[in-house]
């Protein structure tokens, strides 16, 4: 035995205790080295801002990509980027998280909770200060949950006390953001609405503003003044009779505005989903209230609200319009969303669809082109909740929990003078947004028959009564104030966090130590859900071509915990590690497979891409690979061009027929 060795084996259990905690640390940080060394290194665009991600390591292009995808990170700054010269700061504001200014209805919960007990005695011992990796004071608070406030007042929304004409110049709603609808051809008559454009000056001929969903990048610009700048050109906020309904969206979206900026709700036309609306008269009608109720079809626009499968609230538009000269039009916004067959099988685009007899024609739709690149081939949303939740369930098993984990041998210091208490199996922590990726810690939820707790660091003392929004009946019989779930029987509990916590294993570490969750649970595991870092990806090819296409929509891309997620760290040096950490392809955008069965089976006349549309290269790539799909359906509608036959043979032609709904 060595000199080192020897040493080693006389340490005190202390010191050993500090010995294995660094050690894993230093495993993890070697383990993402090594990966990146022996891998070529290639550019790797994001595929939002197409930006070179290559030289960040896998936590840091996590945090890019979501950055990208909600304009949301965890700085209160703006942030400075290599891209940030492409974007107008006017246009996009990055912050961490928005203020928390609102209230919400709440149940009265104890007068004094034990999670606030355990959070003021919750100091540093003297022990712990020992530790290399201890925080600071206030760097350690930034980890430790506090009490929940729920406030059950509703909230006053008191008018401005004047506007003030803005100081900056804002460029005007540009075209892709303004839906044209024509009155009457013969005169040129048309009418134009929004959608998604609130950082953009007043227009003189808008005054009906959509939202799709909350998130930054769709609604930013809003603000409390913001409707009484469109709406009023006195200040005369008194008279109930000069405001009016603006901004279109659902309800959800809606209170989340109230709630959030203070937007009064006379401003609000909220729409339920699934239902019909007549917004515009063409004749003399007056419409009120914003619009009602109506399956007419006289001259005007009707919209219908469909759920987008993308967070909470989120919704796509089907716009139809009828003029005086009898011509329609159809219009379909997808703002964001996730593609599920029960979207493209929806009562109010079914007769859209190419399996349809006699199907009809929608004049344009406005795609969400996130994830529209085959490199992009994640598995179905719905897939991956449930093999996560399946997981957790079969961890019940001894075989599949010590295959995971190993046996349990390490023993706090700290634990031999407290009373013995059994210890929940996990602490499950689910990475999410202001709102999304809720869907994952449902599934799990439902499961294992365990609460969620919403934690509240990171200024997000406010998520809790975002939730109570939701209108999710189960969601709210399962949420608690509760952190260390006493009293409740279920092996596990279940926080939402910040993305921030899952995304590195110091921070996660920080969460579970700081928070002393360690005496009340096992393990922890955190799931950082984000679809673009599916390690199943397809290489990118520049002749992206029919066969290629085939095999992508005759295959599911399949998804299993065994091959997927507990191979994902490795087992040797890792087996006694406590806690973990686990990205899992869990996305709230349209995987490249979905998309294509979405525009290959509705009818659109034309397509036209939303995001990605900054770079000459980026739009080509796409317009190619939309008249690939076009192609596809022409041949289901027995409809092909002579000119189609000379990029596709007799074997692929079949091929191609065969491919129903039900291979989605």
């Amino acid at each position: 035995m060595s000199s080192q060795s020897k040493r080693k084996s006389q340490s005190s259990i202390l010191s050993f205790a500090q010995s294995q905690t660094i050690k894993q640390e230093e495993v993890e940080i070697k383990r993402e080295t090594i990966d990146i060394q022996d891998t070529p290194i290639v550019p790797v665009p994001c595929p939002i801002c197409q930006y070179n991600i290559a030289h960040l390591d896998l936590a840091q292009r996590n945090d890019h990509v979501d950055t990208c995808l909600v304009r949301v990170t965890f700085v209160e700054t703006e942030i400075r980027t290599e891209i940030s010269e492409k974007v107008e700061s006017s246009e996009v504001i990055i912050k961490e998280e928005f203020k928390e200014k609102f209230k919400s209805p709440k149940a009265e919960r104890k007068s004094k909770s034990p999670k606030k007990e355990r959070s003021e005695s919750r100091e540093p011992s003297s022990m712990a200060k020992k530790r290399k990796v201890e925080l600071k004071e206030d760097k350690r608070q930034r980890y430790v949950n506090t009490e929940t406030k729920i406030h059950d007042e509703p909230k006053v929304i008191k008018p401005p006390t004047t506007i003030q004409p803005s100081k900056f110049t804002k460029k005007s709603i540009p075209p892709l953001k303004i839906m044209t609808f024509p009155i009457d051809k013969s005169q040129n008559l048309k009418y134009q609405l929004s959608v998604d454009a609130f950082c953009f000056a007043p227009s003189d001929f808008i005054d009906k503003y959509f939202l799709t969903h909350f998130h930054a990048d769709h609604y930013c610009g809003i603000s409390k003044k913001w409707a009484y700048e469109r709406v009023f050109t006195d200040e005369d906020f008194e008279n109930r009779g000069k405001y009016k309904k603006i901004i279109y969206c659902t309800t959800i979206t809606g209170k989340l505005l109230t709630l959030y900026f203070s937007i009064d709700e006379k401003f609000i036309k909220h729409l339920e989903l699934d239902t019909k609306y007549r917004i515009v008269s063409f004749t003399d009608e007056v419409v009120e209230d914003g619009g009602y109720i109506c399956d007419d079809i006289t001259p005007g626009i009707y919209v219908t609200p469909i759920i987008a499968n993308h967070c909470p609230g989120a919704a796509i538009f089907l716009f139809e319009s009828y003029g005086l000269d009898g011509n329609k039009t159809t219009i379909l916004h997808c703002g964001d969303f996730r593609v599920n067959k029960e979207m493209i099988t929806h009562p109010s685009l079914r007769r859209y669809n190419i399996e349809s007899k006699d199907c009809l024609m929608i004049d344009k739709v406005y795609l969400d082109t996130t994830y529209m690149s085959p490199t992009y081939i994640f598995p179905k949303q719905e897939l991956v909740c449930e093999t996560i939740a399946n997981l957790f369930y079969d961890l019940k098993s001894a075989n599949l929990f010590n295959k995971w984990f190993g046996m349990l041998t390490q023993t706090r210091i700290t634990d031999f003078w407290k009373p013995l208490k059994k210890k929940k199996k996990f602490l499950i922590l689910v990475g999410s947004y202001v709102i999304g990726k809720e869907k994952l810690a449902i599934s799990i939820s439902k499961k294992l028959n365990s609460k969620i707790y919403v934690s509240n660091i990171n200024n997000r003392k406010n998520k809790y009564d975002i939730l109570r929004t939701f209108q999710d009946s189960y969601l709210d019989s399962v949420l608690t104030d509760d952190d260390i779930g006493e009293g409740d029987e279920s092996e596990a509990l279940i926080h939402l966090v910040p993305m921030k916590i899952v995304g590195q294993f110091q921070e996660m570490q920080n969460y579970f130590n700081h928070n002393k969750y360690f005496e009340h649970f096992e393990r922890c595991v955190g799931l950082r859900p984000t679809g673009w870092t599916f390690e199943n990806r397809r290489e990118e090819r520049e002749d992206f071509d029919l066969p290629q296409l085939c095999i992508i929509l005759e295959h599911q891309t399949e998804f299993s915990y065994d091959k997927h997620i507990l191979t994902q760290q490795s087992k040797s040096k890792e087996k006694s590690e406590l806690n973990k950490i686990y990205t899992l392809p869990y996305s709230e955008h349209s995987s490249f497979r979905e998309l294509a069965y979405f525009i290959i089976f509705l009818n659109f006349k034309m397509t036209i891409p939303t995001v990605n549309c900054e770079h000459e290269n980026s739009i080509r790539k796409m317009n190619d690979i939309i008249e690939l799909w076009e192609l596809v359906r022409r041949v289901k509608l027995n409809k092909m061009k002579p000119s189609d036959y000379d990029f596709i043979e007799d074997d692929l032609l079949k091929r191609f027929k065969n491919i129903t709904l039900d291979n989605f």
